[in-house]
C-alpha cells in the first residue's frame, strides 16, 4: 500500500512543480506594474462569444477584417519575418495559459535618466511544452544564422539566451558649426560616442511550460524561483496589491492590470529639486505641487475586465486610503445622492452623466489648495475674479454672485450629430446643467463676462423663448475652425450651457412634461444595478448604437483617418490607410445589433475611488 502512495505523491509533486502559479503569486513583491490574462485560452472565447467579437467576425467584416489583419502584419511584422525568417502566427498556438508582463524597478535610479526598469513576459504554453521547446531552439538558430549575437548563461540552472542588439546613434545634428576643422572632427568623434545609446538586452529562456522575456537578468533568479516551486514574498503579500484585488475582483477577471503607485510617486518626489528641475509650474517645487495636491497619498492605480453572459463589467479603481485623502481627493468627493437622469433628459439621449457634487465647497476648496501651493498665485486668481464686472458696477461682486450660488448638481447630455460629415459628428448637440441656488444671480454674473470677450459687449446677445431669456455667447474659432457659441439660460434650478440653440429650447419647454425621459429607457434600471445603482452620486449612460452610427457611415462612405484626425501627417494616413480600408465597412444595420448601452457609476470606497462600468448584451 504504501508503494502506489508513494508514487502518487511523486506524480503530485512533478505536476505542482510544473504548474505556473497565478499571476499574484509568480512576481515579487516589490513589483511596480502587472500587465496580465490569466488564462488566454478562456479569455479568447470569452472575447468570441462577447458582442464585440461576435462583430469581428461576423461575415459581413470579412474585406475590413482580412484587409486590416494582412496590413497590420505588412507593417509591423514584416522585418521580423524578412530579417529573421521567424512567422509570428506559428508561435501565437502556445498562447494557452497565462500572458503576464511585470515592471521591476530593476536598475532605475530617479537622478539617472538612463537608467530603465526591467520588463518580465511570462506565457505559460501549458500542454505545448514540447512545442516551445522546439520554437525556441528554431529561434536560436534562426538569430544565430542571421548574425545576431547570444549569449549563455544560466539562473538556478536554467539555461537563458540573451540577444545583444546595437542600436543606431542618434541622427540628431546639434554639432558645431565652427570653420576650424580640428574642433569640428573632435566634436564629431565627442558626438558620436556620446550619441550611440548602449545595446539593448533582451534574455530569453524557458522553465518547464513557460516561457520568460526580460529586458535584464537582474531579477530573473526571483521569478525562476517561483516557476521552479521555491518560496519568496509575493504581489499577493503585498497589502497594496491586496486592497486593490478585492476592489476589482481580480480573481474572476479575464484580465487586469495594476500599478504601484505609490512607487511612482515616491520616485518623483525623490528627484531632483534644483531650481532648473525642481520647479513645477509658477516657480512652486513640484514635490509642493503632488503633495498639495494629495497625490503622495495615492497608493495604487487598478484596472479589470469580467465578462459573462450578462455583459462586460468593468472596473477602475484608484487606492487612496481615507486616512490619506486630501489635496484633489479630498475636494472632489461626490455626495451620496440620486444621480438618476431627472425627468428632462430624453430618452433619446445619446450620452448622459450626473455627478452630485458640491460647487460652494470644491471652490472654498480650490481656494485654499491654491493658496497652499503658492500665496502670489492665490493672490492673482482672487484679485482677477473680484475685479469682474467691477468696471459697470463696482459694488458687483462675481465671486459671491457665481461661485456663491453653486449647488450640488451637474448634469451632462447630448444626443446624436444631426449632419453626416465628420466636422458634424465630432460636434454633436449637448448641454451642460449646472444646479444653482439663485440662477438669477447666477446669470447676471455671466452677463458681466461681457467685457472681456474678444469683441466685447457685442459678442453677448439676448433673446426670449417662450418667457425665458437665452443668451447667446460668440467664441473666437481657431485658425482652421469657424466661430463658435454657447447658449446659456435658466430653468428649474439650473443654469444651461449649450452648444445647439435646439437642444436648449428643448431643455426649457421639458418643464411642459411632453416626451418620456431617459429613466424610462427599457434595460437602464436593470444595467444599472450591475454598477451598484443610481445614487452613489456619479451615473453615466451611453447609448453606443446611436453615438456609433454616423460616424461609422461617415467613415464608411468616403471618411478617413486624415478627416477623422486632421493632426495625423499625410506618410502616417498613407502607410495606415493600406490596413485600415473603412471603404469595406458594411453598412451599419448590417452591424448595429451588436451594439446597445453602457452604464457606469462612481463611489468613494473606504479604501479609494472606485469606477464601474457595464455593458449589457443588447437585446
Amino acid at each position: 500500500m504504501k508503494f502506489p502512495c508513494l508514487v502518487a505523491a511523486l506524480f503530485l509533486s512533478v505536476g505542482l512543480r510544473a504548474a505556473v502559479p497565478v499571476p499574484s503569486q509568480l512576481f515579487p513583491d516589490d513589483s511596480i506594474a502587472l500587465l496580465t490574462v490569466p488564462d488566454w485560452t478562456a479569455a479568447r472565447a470569452s472575447l468570441g462569444a462577447a458582442p464585440l467579437g461576435r462583430l469581428w467576425a461576423d461575415p459581413s467584416m470579412k474585406s475590413f477584417r482580412e484587409t486590416f489583419e494582412a496590413g497590420f502584419r505588412k507593417q509591423f511584422l514584416a522585418t521580423l519575418e524578412k530579417d529573421i525568417g521567424l512567422k509570428p502566427e506559428d508561435y501565437l498556438p502556445l498562447l494557452q495559459g497565462q500572458v503576464s508582463v511585470a515592471v521591476l524597478k530593476g536598475t532605475r535610479v530617479p537622478a539617472d535618466e538612463t537608467s530603465e526598469p526591467t520588463f518580465q513576459l511570462v506565457i505559460d504554453a501549458r500542454s505545448k511544452s514540447e512545442e516551445l521547446k522546439a520554437r525556441l531552439a528554431e529561434v536560436r538558430a534562426k538569430l544565430t544564422a542571421a548574425k545576431y549575437s547570444l549569449r549563455v548563461e544560466k539562473v538556478r540552472g536554467v539555461e537563458f539566451f540573451t540577444l545583444t542588439v546595437e542600436r543606431p546613434a542618434s541622427e540628431a545634428s546639434d554639432s558645431p558649426s565652427g570653420d576650424d576643422p580640428a574642433d569640428k572632427e573632435d566634436a564629431d568623434v565627442g558626438d558620436a560616442e556620446s550619441a550611440r545609446p548602449a545595446p539593448v538586452e533582451i534574455t530569453f529562456g524557458q522553465v518547464d511550460s513557460a516561457l520568460v522575456i526580460a529586458t535584464a537578468t537582474a531579477g530573473l533568479d526571483r521569478l525562476v524561483a517561483r516557476l521552479t516551486g521555491g518560496v519568496m514574498p509575493t504581489l499577493s503579500e503585498s497589502p497594496d496589491f491586496q486592497v486593490a484585488e478585492a476592489a476589482c475582483g481580480f480573481r474572476e477577471s479575464v484580465a487586469y492590470g495594476y500599478v504601484q503607485a505609490a512607487s511612482l510617486i515616491d520616485t518623483l518626489q525623490s528627484g531632483d529639486d534644483s531650481t532648473e528641475s525642481g520647479e513645477g509650474g509658477f516657480g512652486v517645487p513640484s514635490q509642493q505641487i503632488l503633495s498639495a495636491a494629495g497625490l503622495d497619498g495615492l497608493r495604487s492605480i487598478s484596472a479589470s475586465a469580467r465578462q459573462s453572459e450578462s455583459g462586460l463589467l468593468v472596473r477602475f479603481f484608484a487606492a487612496v486610503p481615507e486616512s490619506r485623502r486630501n489635496g484633489l481627493f479630498k475636494l472632489l468627493r461626490p455626495e451620496v445622492k440620486d444621480a438618476s437622469p431627472p425627468p428632462f433628459v430624453p430618452t433619446d439621449a445619446a450620452e448622459f452623466q450626473r455627478i452630485r457634487l458640491n460647487g460652494q465647497q470644491l471652490w472654498t476648496g480650490v481656494e485654499a489648495l491654491l493658496q497652499q501651493v503658492s500665496p502670489q498665485l492665490s493672490t492673482f486668481l482672487l484679485m482677477s475674479v473680484n475685479a469682474l464686472g467691477k468696471d459697470r458696477d463696482p459694488s458687483f461682486d462675481f465671486r459671491k454672485m457665481f461661485f456663491g450660488n453653486l449647488g450640488d448638481d451637474l448634469v451632462t447630455y447630448g444626443k446624436p450629430a444631426r449632419g453626416k460629415t465628420l466636422a458634424e459628428l465630432q460636434r454633436p448637440p449637448s448641454i451642460t446643467l449646472v444646479g444653482a441656488v439663485n440662477a438669477n444671480e447666477m446669470m447676471a454674473a455671466i452677463r458681466s463676462l461681457a467685457s472681456l470677450l474678444p469683441g466685447g459687449p457685442g459678442d453677448l446677445t439676448e433673446r426670449e423663448v417662450n418667457g425665458k431669456k437665452i443668451l447667446t455667447v460668440k467664441l473666437p474659432g481657431g485658425a482652421d475652425q469657424p466661430e463658435r457659441s454657447i447658449e446659456v439660460a435658466s430653468s428649474g434650478g439650473y443654469v444651461a450651457f449649450a452648444t445647439d440653440a435646439v437642444i436648449l429650447e428643448q431643455f426649457l419647454r421639458s418643464a411642459e412634461g411632453t416626451g418620456r425621459s431617459l429613466k424610462d429607457l427599457p434595460g437602464l434600471v436593470d444595467a444599472a444595478q450591475q454598477v451598484g445603482g443610481m445614487g452613489t452620486g456619479v451615473f453615466g449612460f451611453q447609448n453606443q448604437r446611436e453615438s456609433a452610427a454616423g460616424l461609422w457611415e461617415a467613415l464608411r462612405t468616403g471618411g478617413g483617418l486624415d478627416k477623422l484626425i486632421p493632426s495625423v501627417g499625410s506618410k502616417q494616413v498613407e502607410d495606415a490607410s493600406s490596413w485600415l480600408n473603412f471603404n469595406v465597412l458594411p453598412p451599419f444595420d448590417q452591424i448595429s445589433k451588436y451594439l446597445g448601452i453602457n452604464v457606469s457609476s462612481g463611489s468613494w470606497e473606504t479604501q479609494g475611488f472606485l469606477i464601474r462600468s457595464f455593458t449589457p448584451v443588447p437585446k
